[in-house]
């Protein structure tokens, strides 16, 4: 592998609190990585692939790095002795088999897998990427790159190079400072100080309730969970749907967000309900966010995002009610949005690993401490400088059909979601633990999740036809 100039004084790199905390939390049972499914059609070119991967490779130090160091303060990023991730090619319908074990070894392995999987018109590509080298956002980033590599170089453009947006090495020293959001250190410091002292130790000390399984139902087994590449389960709300849920959260003076956190709390308090007879009535939805600003656009991958965690116990009969539990949704978001907490979780990472001696000391528990994670990726690709049939991204002789993900599933907590948008339509992916749930179970529980947010669309398709019925008679 032939290293830039930039890159060889990039690395060694020092890992920075984010990345540890990932590092802290990866273990056998529940490792922190996570996966990407792109589906597509049109004929699969496997030279121009390989190529389109060694040249999006090129622009990401961190998907080619590897771990040295044993303590905290030592733990730093070095350049791998591979550019290109471990890689298999199969025909469609053979089975995505882990290579060695479902966890990626950082000292070992460089913080990527790929597999493919074709036929004549169509195929799938599944990215496998380790937490500590990259967000979901960074993921969607490097798939962009290969896609618009593929697209050079499948097509045979001699002249100029892959439509790649501008990056600049350098800005990885650079990756924990949020710029204009984090410029008054007074209100950093003590939000972060709230963070450590109050926040961490009630989400680590309380116990919310985890998803129940039906008592005859097992999980599909270690052997499955060390083996076999999990699937992600996908539902896709059409344009009509999806218009009606912005409607809504408009109408109602929330975000779409806002909307998905409350039919999220519904949903899974009725699965409890019918599963459990009620008990455990104490949930809490883990959310991941984006902390990316205009300081971060030139940042190649890695991690740039905080999380807060909303936390409901149902016992109250206000609790129970749509509309209450959305209003209470809505002024929990604003105020930690004002007051930076998401950008604070770091802070206070920092402040509990100086405080206990390392994160492992923290992370050392398999019981629950959300009962599921909820990301919200927005409209993707939506940057991306490739051409587009019908929404669609078009990439060489391909067309990308569906971009699908979810966060990983920590031990003790049952799934983790991912909501996007992509060609006008909204899609929920489900990822479950395979320990605990079967197949079966885990397409009852996004059965039930879809159940709820179209019983929301449906509210306000109704209410819409209502209104049209009212206009008409009216004139």
């Amino acid at each position: 592998m032939v290293l830039s100039s930039e890159q060889v004084m990039l690395f060694p790199l020092k890992l920075n609190v984010f990345e540890r905390y990932m590092l802290a939390d990866d273990r056998p049972t529940s490792p922190m990585s996570f996966f990407v499914r792109v589906l597509f059609s049109g004929a699969f070119d496997k030279a121009a692939f390989v190529a389109a991967l060694e040249a999006a490779l090129q622009r990401h130090p961190l998907l080619h790095a590897r771990l040295t160091g044993r303590r905290a303060g030592d733990l730093a990023w070095v350049a791998s002795p591979k550019l290109l991730p471990w890689f298999d090619l199969s025909n469609e319908g053979v089975p995505m088999l882990f290579p060695s074990g479902f966890r990626l070894d950082l000292r070992r392995e460089n913080g990527l897998r790929v597999w493919i999987r074709h036929g004549d018109d169509r195929g799938e590509i599944r990215f496998q990427f380790h937490h500590a080298c990259c967000d979901g956002v960074a993921a969607n980033q490097f798939i962009a790159d290969v896609l618009c590599a593929y697209d050079w170089k499948q097509r045979g453009l001699a002249d100029g190079a892959p439509a790649f947006r501008p990056l600049d090495v350098e800005t990885l020293r650079r990756r924990d400072r949020l710029g204009a959001r984090q410029q008054n250190r007074l209100l950093r410091g003590l939000v972060a100080a709230w963070g450590a002292l109050v926040r961490l130790p009630h989400f680590f000390l309380t116990r919310p309730t985890p998803l129940h399984a039906p008592g005859d139902a097992n999980g599909d087994g270690t052997d499955v969970h060390d083996t076999l590449v999990p699937d992600l389960l996908t539902w896709r709300f059409d344009t009509t749907q999806l218009d009606n849920l912005l409607v809504t959260a408009k109408e109602s003076g929330v975000t779409l967000n806002d909307l998905m956190i409350r039919d999220f709390f519904l949903a899974m308090r009725a699965w409890n309900n019918h599963h459990s007879g009620g008990r455990g009535t104490f949930l809490r939805i883990l959310i991941p966010f984006n902390l990316r600003g205009p300081e971060h656009d030139r940042l190649p991958v890695t991690n740039v995002m905080g999380m807060i965690n909303i936390d409901r116990r149902f016992e109250q009969l206000a609790r129970s009610n749509p509309e209450a539990l959305l209003d209470g949704i809505r002024s929990e978001t604003r105020f930690l949005k004002r007051s930076r907490l998401p950008a604070a979780f770091i802070h206070a990472m920092a402040v509990s690993e100086k405080a206990m001696g390392s994160l492992e000391r923290i992370f050392r528990t398999d019981r629950c401490l959300t009962t599921a994670v909820l990301s919200n990726l927005g409209r993707i690709f939506t940057d991306t400088p490739l051409r587009r049939h019908g929404g669609k991204l078009l990439a060489g002789g391909l067309v990308v059909e569906a971009v699908d993900t979810a966060p990983p599933v920590r031990t003790g907590s049952g799934i983790s979601c991912t909501l996007y948008t992509y060609a006008s339509q909204m899609s929920l992916t489900l990822l479950y633990d395979r320990r605990c749930f079967s197949s079966t179970v885990a397409v009852q529980l996004l059965k039930r999740l879809v159940a709820q947010i179209e019983r929301t669309v449906n509210c306000t398709a109704k209410e819409t036809a209502a209104a049209l019925i009212d206009a008409k008679a009216g004139s």
